[in-house]
């Protein structure tokens, strides 16, 4: 019998036969487990088709191999938790003007990175972070989850109860990050971002 792990796990992306996790409770190295075997019953299939990138499950996960955590996996169990949507945007580079002088001024102060508080109509809905990209590496950590995504989420529970949004960008030609955090899903102003930015590499 393979390696057994029951944790909870943040679902960073999908390919066609794959679901890429990293455990947010044990962090270690994300995991591949399958979305699709014969063995699964209707019941946790259909909950691994509701599946989304950004979401929390509680889940039990088998490996094929004793010692080996890259081998392949599947779903014993899966309960979500909560249902927090991520969206990554390669070459984005339409943002609103607050981006641009974050951005600006961060470099002004020779600083890395500038954060600032979204609202609407007055009330707080979020935060907007610029920074200098550090190279693809950084930016391939986020998405992996080598590098966290859970403080910044965390900072929005001050804010709200989730489910969140979040949407990753990456402007590789400014040599630009702009990552938004809103402390609910749907806004307005998430959806214009996603469509001005017209994302051939965005999740659902």
């Amino acid at each position: 019998m393979g390696q057994l792990i029951e944790s909870r796990f943040r679902i960073l992306d999908f390919d066609e036969d794959d679901a890429q996790m990293t455990d947010i409770a044990d962090v270690g190295q994300p995991v591949y487990v399958a979305k699709e075997l014969d063995e699964y019953s209707q019941s946790l299939q259909s909950k691994i088709d509701d599946l989304e990138v950004g979401y929390v499950v509680e889940a039990e996960i088998q490996s094929e191999s004793v010692t080996r955590q890259d081998s392949f996996w599947k779903f014993v169990d899966l309960k979500i938790v909560d249902r927090t949507r991520f969206h990554f945007i390669e070459d984005a580079s339409t943002h609103p003007a607050v981006a641009d002088k974050l951005f600006e001024g961060a470099k002004k102060s020779d600083g890395n990175s500038a954060r600032t508080a979204l609202a609407s109509n007055g009330e707080p809905i979020g935060y907007i972070t610029v920074a200098e990209t550090q190279g693809g590496s950084f930016w391939s950590g986020l998405r992996m989850g080598v590098n966290s995504h859970e403080f910044d989420l965390q900072n929005l529970e001050e804010l709200d109860s989730p489910p969140f949004e979040a949407i990753y960008t990456r402007d590789s030609e400014e040599g630009r990050l702009v990552f938004y955090h809103f402390c609910e899903k749907g806004t307005e102003i998430a959806k214009t971002i996603i469509s001005a930015n017209s994302p051939t590499d965005s999740n659902r």
